[in-house]
């Protein structure tokens, strides 16, 4: 008989030490057990040390890193590093305050190898509301998995609703300059690489939900959130662009110019190669660009040239 895979559950914590119990208890408790958790601290101030050291000396299984400083502050480079540690010929992204299901780990295994994908996609649901927001992700019944309905988000996931091939997981990484939109920046990756994956309409992680996240602050601030979302769109451009189809590639930088065009403003550092890349992409496109920015700040009339772009599409 075949020995049972080892799978590598990735976890970056800051200052959870009043929550990462619960979340570690439940891996615990998984039904699958050929697991090591790695746990990378970002620099806790609290005594989350304290209990994660705990849980290390009841089960050898979890180990316990701080971030180096080779990777900047931040989920992302916590992950980063976990991944190179990761010893499992699978990894699932996992967050410090989350809780998995018992069949977690089985579930996503077992669709893996049964199906013979690169990576297995799941479902998440709140565990302390009842909000249903997360639904409005998983619309697989009206769009088939491909990159560019992933890129141009007719569908969507989660980080921990995934399971992939460590191979592949670590040709991507994460990118550490983003504070937010490094999920969409990541999975943007995954599907250029790959498409061979399968989704199972099972629910096996519980989140919690927190008002004071960080997602909930941008929500509150448009204008940050405004600007999250094209810095991650544009990075996204900068990390895929040469993998992308025209369709995608038009679709990606349209996404761009509608944000630029409801910040009215183009706070993008690399313009030189924003306007080559629209120069490329779009008839007359740095033009109508300029003029869409400039009708829209002294006019209120920058749709016009923005329609005029968007025809293109």
């Amino acid at each position: 008989m075949e020995s049972p895979s080892l799978i590598s559950i990735i976890i970056p914590t800051y200052n959870r030490a009043h929550l990462i119990g619960d979340t570690l208890d439940s891996i615990l408790n998984q039904t699958y057990l050929k697991w090591e958790c790695l746990i990378i601290d970002d620099g806790s101030s609290d005594k989350t040390d304290e209990v994660i050291r705990m849980y290390c000396k009841k089960d050898s299984r979890f180990k316990y890193y701080n971030r180096p400083d080779k990777h900047l502050p931040g989920g992302n480079g916590a992950r980063n590093y976990g991944l190179q540690l990761a010893k499992g010929e699978y990894i699932i992204f996992f967050d410090s305050d989350d809780i998995m299901t018992e069949n977690h780990v089985e579930v996503k295994i077992n669709g893996i190898l049964n199906f013979k994908v690169d990576y297995i996609i799941t479902k998440t649901k709140f565990l302390n509301s009842t909000d249903d927001s997360l639904e409005k992700y998983y619309r697989f019944d009206q769009f088939d998995i491909t990159a560019h309905n992933y890129i141009v988000q007719n569908i969507n996931w989660l980080t921990y609703d995934t399971l992939i091939k460590t191979k592949l997981a670590k040709k991507i990484e994460f990118n550490e300059l983003l504070k937010s939109g490094q999920e969409y920046n990541f999975f943007s990756k995954l599907v250029i690489h790959s498409t061979k994956c399968k989704f199972i309409d099972e629910y096996l992680t519980l989140r919690r939900k927190h008002e004071e996240s960080k997602r909930a602050e941008l929500r509150k601030n448009t204008i940050k959130q405004q600007q999250s979302y094209l810095l991650a769109s544009w990075l996204t451009y900068i990390d895929i662009k040469d993998g992308l189809s025209k369709k995608t590639t038009k679709s990606l930088l349209f996404r761009i110019i509608k944000i630029c065009f409801a910040l009215k403003s183009f706070p993008i550092p690399q313009k030189k190669m924003f306007f080559s890349e629209l120069s490329s992409n779009f008839k007359c496109g740095k033009l109508y660009f300029v003029l869409m920015l400039i009708f829209e700040i002294n006019f209120n009339r920058g749709y016009f040239f923005r329609n005029k772009l968007k025809k293109q599409l």
